[in-house]
């Protein structure tokens, strides 16, 4: 399985039963698109099983310029899962010897099966588990984490520089000056198609108010790291394990307050602008909800950290993608001390309808469908988004309130093998049932 379509976690493992199809000739890329669109791409032929596509799009990602970790395994993951076997163990060397350091999910991918049978793979483990060592060495104390802001202070001076050009010269000079120049976080950002200049300059344009009264609110964002490294010392009293990378604070094209890579935490600024003297009018609705105050860094961070060092055998269905989100959400608030203001209101208005919506939630768990429970589009005019996060957290903490062993019950809260196991031992449907089902 392709790296960041998980959870965007180092230590998360994920399986995926994937069949190699037939596949034609991949057609011609245009040269003047950028590392991250190649990678973008790249990601969306294997999303779509045309691997022969997919590693093609994506060396030609690596050829310009893409050398994290995430893109250099997400390209040998298509090259195996196309046949060319060399290939793939020449850039997981590559990956490895750019950070990548997460053994379990290297050993439980899939897509690497077809490697398992040579010589070379104990190697590849061996090499991948000692590149881990050296990351837990380098990030177990809370203290290391470092707030990365380098990307915000020379975005405002590449947004006074674009704003100033013509419109149709805008996305070149962000593109130039912004991305391409980029911190390993931001081309992280990039290459999970959260940023992109052609959508960051459409963005700017429509939002003109509002992207110009942020500025001093983003660059002030440090002032949130020792409320953050405060977190960070609780979640590793109650996970003895627990590693902190690096935050990397972005702007971006407000589409994503938070995720991860192997690199670090990958924080988008402008989503924390919410402000008395920040004006809402060119806001979607969406987008509305979504911006959060400053103040709302330390438990969403606290939320991406746990997600970081994560590990569930598989997110394959409604209940395990809402345990990861809501488990996320418990272990953040256990260590931050509180939810996001957001959360906290849906939290309000779920708990006074818990009943009917756990019988809701219990008809649909055992699918697919995430789309009711989960992200963007996932609310309704009398219903707020991202009620599965919610779920999630009910399920854990019921898990969590019913152990005797706390810190045991955190680390099976972070290892989840056995996601209906995990909701019966939970007991949180007796309460309603008497049966998990």
């Amino acid at each position: 399985m392709l790296s960041f379509l998980l959870v965007s976690s180092l230590f998360f493992t994920g399986t995926a039963y994937l069949a190699v199809p037939v596949t034609k000739d991949p057609p011609t890329v245009r040269q003047e698109k950028t590392a991250a669109q190649l990678a973008s791409e790249g990601m969306a032929a294997y999303g779509k099983k045309d691997y022969a596509l997919a590693a093609k799009l994506l060396q030609q990602a690596v050829d310009q310029g893409s050398a994290q970790s995430d893109v250099l395994y997400n390209t040998a993951c298509a090259l195996a899962l196309n046949g060319e076997r060399e290939k793939a163990f020449q850039f997981l060397e590559k990956s490895i010897d750019a950070g990548y350091g997460n053994p379990t999910h290297l050993k439980y991918d899939v897509d690497l099966n077809s490697l398992h049978d040579d010589s070379r793979w104990e190697k590849i483990v061996t090499a991948c588990e000692t590149a881990l060592e050296k990351f837990k060495k380098e990030h177990s104390e809370p203290s290391s984490a470092r707030f990365i802001t380098a990307d915000i202070d020379r975005f405002w001076k590449v947004y006074d520089k674009a704003t100033a050009a013509p419109p149709e010269e805008r996305a070149a000079i962000l593109n130039r000056e912004y991305i391409e120049p980029g911190t390993l976080g931001l081309k992280d950002f990039a290459a999970r198609g959260r940023l992109r200049a052609g959508t960051l300059a459409k963005q700017i344009e429509s939002h003109r108010d509002f992207f110009s009264k942020i500025r001093s609110i983003s660059l002030g964002l440090e002032s949130q790291r020792p409320a953050t490294v405060a977190a960070f010392r609780k979640l590793k009293e109650i996970y003895s394990y627990a590693i902190f990378p690096d935050v990397y604070f972005v702007i971006g094209q407000l589409s994503s307050g938070g995720t991860a890579s192997s690199n670090g935490l990958l924080m988008g600024a402008e989503m924390f602008s919410r402000s008395p003297d920040v004006p809402v009018h060119e806001l979607n609705d969406w987008e509305k909800g979504a911006i959060m105050p400053a103040d709302d860094i330390p438990p969403l961070v606290a939320h991406e950290a746990v997600h970081f060092q994560q590990k569930f055998l598989s997110q394959d269905g409604l209940l395990c993608a809402c345990l990861v989100e809501g488990g996320a959400d418990f272990i953040g608030k256990l260590s931050s001390g509180r939810l996001i203001a957001r959360m906290q209101e849906t939290h309000k208005w779920a708990n006074a309808r818990e009943r009917e919506l756990w019988e809701e939630f219990r008809k649909e768990m055992d699918g697919k469908d995430t789309s009711h429970w989960l992200y963007g589009k996932s609310g309704g005019k009398d219903r707020p988004v991202d009620l599965g996060y919610w779920m999630g957290f009910k399920i854990s903490e019921a898990y969590y309130n019913n152990a005797t062993d706390k810190n045991q019950a955190v680390r099976d809260i972070m290892m989840v093998l056995d996601c209906k196991g995990f909701l019966k031992n939970s007991h949180y449907a007796d309460k309603f049932s008497g049966d998990a089902r």
